[in-house]
């Protein structure tokens, strides 16, 4: 198995083939991934007797699912050379609307307030891509300043109150399982494949791709590259959305509180999955390993009673070697 970009430029801008060091740089990156997590299973196993359990498994592999769904919509973002630092305050934005609609006595259905705030997710990819396409604004400080408008509207909402959300079909979205296999996993396994799919086989993909690497050169040989542009941040926001949903569920209550943590971590997946922050480069299946490397090392740090202040820090060293790693391969393609 490998990591290596679904489909990567056969050349540098400049016309030159990348360097055999470049080239060895990105495989070793791929390998890489699965040594990490071996390492990490080796070790955790060797410090607990309930790492290494079929229910552990399942559990790492439902934690995972928000986290990976939205950081698959990022892959393909960040590949076209875009940003969204907004998913963090979707998924609490969607869990609050979700929970202020069904717990207020409105007579609001739990599926339809899921609908709406999901909807959320919708409406926030479509206000950071007017921005950020139609009206050429950095998509940074774009989806920056988005992240704390609709972050700060979620505790508007709730006053920063906590709502409990009581509706066993609900939650049975994100805690339930078909057999032994959670539905969340189920789901994110939808999403990832679709991905994969999307990314390798498919001409949507190529033009992300292409336009990552080169948008003037994709502009020109036919390809819409505004218009794949905007769909990216309304996939990206929809994801995220999608994402709230599942934690809410799973949850089985609201809180603005709740998304805080998940930027950092969606973006840190996607760059150590072997994503390029030039755009152009990336892999949707490093990014799954990437997400599943991140929640075996959550889960393994909570089997072994560390805080989640050592969980953070760990998360922002992961992420720093992750963009060290970029900058170093970027550098050696030059």
């Amino acid at each position: 198995m490998t990591t290596a970009p679904e489909v990567a430029p056969a050349t540098k801008p400049g016309g030159d083939a990348p360097s055999n060091r470049a080239v060895w740089l990105r495989r070793i990156q791929g390998q890489g991934l699965l040594l990490v997590l071996l390492i990490l299973v080796v070790f955790f196993t060797s410090q607990s007797k309930y790492f290494l359990t079929p229910q552990n498994f399942f559990s790492i592999g439902s934690v995972a699912s928000a986290l990976g769904i939205m950081a698959v919509a990022q892959t393909f973002l960040i590949i076209s050379g875009g940003f969204d630092l907004s998913v963090g305050s979707v998924v609490a934005l969607t869990g609050v609307v979700i929970g202020v609609l069904f717990q207020n006595g409105t007579g609001v259905d739990i599926w339809l307030s899921a609908l709406i705030g999901l909807s959320m997710g919708l409406l926030v990819g479509v206000v950071n891509g007017v921005v950020v396409v139609g009206l050429k604004i950095n998509a940074l400080i774009t989806t920056l300043g988005t992240l704390s408008i609709f972050s700060g509207l979620a505790y508007l909402i709730t006053a920063g109150k906590t709502l409990i959300i009581t509706s066993p079909p609900f939650q049975f979205l994100g805690s339930g399982y078909i057999g032994p296999v959670p539905v969340s996993l189920i789901i994110f396994g939808i999403v990832a494949g679709v991905g994969i799919f999307v990314a390798r086989y498919t001409g949507s993909g190529r033009a992300i791709f292409a336009i990552g690497g080169n948008p003037e050169a994709a502009r020109l040989s036919g390809i819409e590259v505004r218009k794949v542009q905007f769909g990216l941040y309304v996939v990206s926001g929809l994801m995220a959305g999608l994402a709230g949903v599942l934690i809410t569920s799973q949850l089985g209550a609201s809180s603005p509180q709740v998304g805080e943590t998940y930027t950092l971590s969606v973006v840190t997946a996607v760059i150590l999955g072997g994503t390029s922050l030039a755009g152009g480069r990336g892999s949707v299946v490093g990014t799954v390993l990437a997400v599943i490397i991140l929640t075996v090392l959550q889960n393994g740090f909570a089997l072994l009673q560390f805080s989640s202040y050592v969980q953070t820090m760990a998360l922002g060293i992961v992420l720093i070697l992750a963009v060290l790693l970029d900058e170093t391969v970027r550098r050696l393609d030059r």
